[in-house]
């Protein structure tokens, strides 16, 4: 909440997220967003050992529609009828460091 969203397309992911304007910090966050709960485990390697060069935290958020609204959901309208769309979000945190030896 309170971060502005961009583009992840020069990281590898598909968003950042920047605590402040993108011209004065440089992003904390990489997101991945995997849907049907399809995981491929190469790509998160691959991202989360980037994530230290890069000096970011990776968060996996996983999106699936659900049929009923409960307090994990969020709804969104649908354009093209009245029917409202429930969707539940998942997140993980990926945090990568190395041991001050």
């Amino acid at each position: 909440k309170g971060y502005r969203v961009h583009s992840g397309l020069q990281f590898g992911c598909e968003l950042v997220l920047y605590a402040d304007d993108p011209d004065r910090v440089h992003s904390d966050f990489c997101v991945h967003v995997v849907s049907d709960a399809r995981v491929n485990w190469m790509t998160i390697q691959t991202l989360a050992r980037s994530m230290a060069i890069l000096h970011k935290q990776l968060i996996i958020f996983d999106i699936k529609p659900t049929p009923s609204e409960n307090k994990n959901t969020f709804a969104v309208a649908n354009e093209d009828s009245e029917r409202i769309l429930h969707y539940e979000v998942s997140e993980l945190a990926i945090a990568s460091g190395h041991a001050p030896f």
